[in-house]
């Protein structure tokens, strides 16, 4: 900085930092007010600020463990692992421990003690504590082995969504340790001063009393119960094929990248005309901040990109700005205004996602068709083909045929024939013609110790059109001369300018854009009109890429990996109850409780994708959690002698509380992310979403539709010893 000639500075114009920054800014702000969230409901169920505190204080110290964790596993924070936890998934264990803490030290006031001793309220602790740890230990347990499929993601998903499994386990496990381990050694310090018994609060006990005559109905009338909840479970499974799917959301980087192709033999000068007329219609635009273009590639030759490459680079203003509604709709008055210029080749993309689109499939564009085959003019005729369907489909944009073909060359056909009656090889017509156009080396010398060699051509004025290379005298063995146009054929034609190799075999591509449509429904009916509309011969092969081919591998994955993971969580219910009937009653309610995550994509306009889907994965980690809290209960009810409805109401009624609390926390944990449209909410929305609408399900369902199944799995069953 300190050689720059005085008042020359260097300002940069593109800095990932800045996206960095204001991703932070908003994963802190829905953290920050998550955790507030979450805070305020402890306060106003469980009406003791000290439990509050108590339940609270662990957040930070779990989020410091899972770090310390994730700095020695080497997992790094990234936004959508950041984004993803949920204060009320973390601290539900404690919240579980000290609601059940203050219910027995309220039944000790119920027996007539006016205050509890000290020992008294210690050994209530110890008991809580004791008898809670084993249903925690489960619940955790079974939450971590739900996040089980993310763990076999591989390539990119595996690289986006690892560290988010890591850092969810991490804080879970961090969670169980000191629920189990410094919420009790707080609340004994918290007892020894003060009796923390349950408070009566009015509108609590007006809940629990509705709920127990709402459990007596469902009782009763079971199959309405059960039809209703089956009507809801299979009305929203019916909307996933209008829901559509996609990869990942588009991250809003702030900017846009706007490229064009122009003709590869469109010259330098060309293409600085169309860039000053692109140029010209963008700066009208005030929601673009800061303009910057580049016409051809670096002087160092790392882009492999000619002349006629124009890549542009616009900095946006601020979202609150605009005088559009988003982005999609501000590029489409950039295209339509844009017209101005006949058959412009335009790509709009983001820088990063430009990167990322090219790394993973060599294209620009979110969709990538490859033809793999020998011939060229063939890959070119079908890709052409190709791109004429896929710009006929409602979505489509930016389609563009990346041809070979298009660079003029001068081609110099030898007769055989000739050169054979005049004594002479292709090999003496080539290097004749190699040494009249490009040069041949016929001596050295040496400066020092360097080495040069000495070249001769034809000067400029005599190879500078077809008739100069016609006439170039060619040596015959007798020492006559005569004409390389008496011996071969001279013309100008069109020759391939690039030609494109994966996996040892010749390729065209075909990108396309997306635009107002998802990934899914897009290439279902791109690859059905393909493959009618299109002809592809023998030995010829179309091959499907882009974003979509990360969709439908983590797809297939997640298909193999989620039964498994079911079957893990079945081993541990069961290991937990020793009864087959209530493992899989607990797991029947699985498909009613996520019914409500589909319900919010689509309420929220979102899409099908692996965020939502880790989404949906959590939901059911946690709907196991809120039946495992009841069932429990209801069995312990049962084996201290309780008549089974009795049991089942009751066990109920005492965990309305809990169950709704960590409900609550869950969903309103989230509620900030499932709601933000700030920069860097995007990847975060479906996963939070997808929790918030399945908490609410799940809640409902399992508080109405999973005490009746429990008096089917508690009557007449076998149950191995606990």
């Amino acid at each position: 900085w300190g050689e720059l000639p005085k008042g020359v500075q260097l300002k940069p114009i593109y800095q990932r930092t800045d996206l960095v920054q204001h991703t932070l800014h908003t994963v802190t702000e829905n953290l920050l007010v998550g955790a507030l969230l979450v805070v305020s409901v402890l306060v106003i169920f469980l009406q003791e600020w000290r439990a509050a505190l108590v339940v609270a204080s662990i957040i930070p110290l779990t989020l410091l463990f899972a770090f310390t964790l994730m700095d020695l596993k080497g997992v790094p924070a990234n936004l959508i692992s950041l984004g993803t936890i949920d204060f009320g998934i973390i601290i539900d264990s404690a919240v579980v421990l000290v609601e059940a803490l203050m219910v027995r030290l309220a039944m000790h006031h119920a027996h007539g003690a006016i205050d509890s001793p000290i020992g008294r309220r210690l050994d209530s602790l110890r008991w809580v504590t004791s008898d809670l740890a084993k249903p925690i230990l489960f619940s955790k347990a079974i939450i971590i082995l739900a996040f089980l499929p993310i763990f076999t993601f591989q390539r990119v998903e595996g690289r986006i969504f690892s560290p988010v499994a890591l850092t969810l386990s991490f804080s879970l496990l961090g969670a169980v340790i000191l629920t189990l381990t410094l919420v009790p050694a707080l609340l004994a310090n918290v007892l020894i001063k003060r009796d923390m018994a349950e408070k009566h609060i009015e509108w609590l006990v007006k809940l629990q009393q509705g709920y127990r005559n709402l459990l007596v109905r469902c009782q009763r009338r079971p199959r309405f119960a059960f039809s209703l909840g089956g009507g809801i479970a299979v009305f929203a499974f019916s909307l996933i094929p209008l829901l559509g799917s996609e990869f990942l959301p588009k991250l809003d980087e702030g900017n846009l990248w706007l490229t064009i192709t122009l003709p590869p033999a469109s010259s330098l000068e060309q293409s600085k005309d169309v860039e000053r007329a692109v140029r010209k219609v963008l700066r009208e635009y005030p929601e673009i901040r800061m303009l910057v273009t580049q016409v051809g590639r670096p002087d160092d030759g790392t882009d492999p990109k000619g002349p006629n490459n124009i890549e542009i680079l616009a900095d946006l203003q601020a979202r609150k700005t605009w005088r559009f509604p988003n982005k999609e709709a501000l590029v489409g008055d950039m295209e339509k205004r844009l017209e101005i210029i006949p058959g412009l080749p335009t790509n709009f993309s983001q820088v990063i996602q430009d990167n990322v689109e090219e790394a993973m499939s060599g294209v620009k564009g979110e969709i990538a068709i490859k033809v793999f085959g020998p011939d060229l003019d063939i890959l070119q005729d079908k890709a052409e083909q190709i791109a004429s369907v896929l710009r006929s489909i409602p979505g489509s944009r930016d389609v563009a045929a990346i041809l070979p073909g298009g660079q003029p060359e001068v081609a110099v056909l030898p007769d055989r024939v000739k050169l054979a009656r005049l004594g002479l090889t292709v090999a003496d017509l080539g290097s004749t013609v190699q040494a009249a156009l490009a040069g041949s080396a016929v001596g050295s010398f040496y400066d020092g110790e360097r080495r040069f060699d000495l070249t001769i051509r034809f000067a400029a004025p005599f190879r500078a059109s077809v008739e100069d290379i016609a006439n170039i005298p060619l040596s015959l063995p007798n020492g006559n001369t005569i004409r390389v146009a008496d011996v071969a054929t001279v013309e100008v034609r069109e020759g391939a300018s690039r030609i494109a190799r994966e996996a040892g075999g010749r390729n065209v591509p075909v990108k396309s854009n997306l635009q107002g449509r998802d990934q899914g429904s897009f290439v279902a009916e791109a690859m059905a009109k393909v493959k009618q509309q299109v002809e592809i011969p023998t030995g010829y092969r179309v091959v499907w890429g882009g974003q979509f081919e990360n969709q439908q591998r983590a797809l297939k994955r997640l298909a193999v990996i989620v039964p498994a993971s079911l079957l893990g969580i079945f081993a541990l219910l069961f290991w937990a109850f020793r009864s087959i009937r209530l493992s899989l009653l607990i797991l029947a309610m699985l498909p009613f409780n996520i019914a409500g995550g589909f319900f919010a994509l689509g309420l929220a306009g979102l899409h099908l994708s692996i965020s939502a889907a880790v989404g949906f994965i959590a939901v059911a980690g946690i709907s196991v959690q809120n039946g495992v809290i009841m069932v429990e209960e209801v069995v312990r009810l049962v084996d201290n002698g309780a008549n089974i409805a009795r049991a089942v109401t009751e066990g109920a009624v005492s965990r309305l509380r809990p169950i709704l609390m960590t409900a609550l926390m869950a969903g309103l944990g989230l509620l900030p992310a499932a709601v933000s449209d700030a920069i860097g909410a995007e990847t975060q929305r479906p996963f939070a979403v997808v929790i918030v609408g399945g908490v609410i399900t799940a809640t409902l369902f399992t508080l109405t539709l999973l005490p009746p199944l429990c008096l089917w799995g508690l009557r007449p069953r076998k149950r191995i010893g606990r």
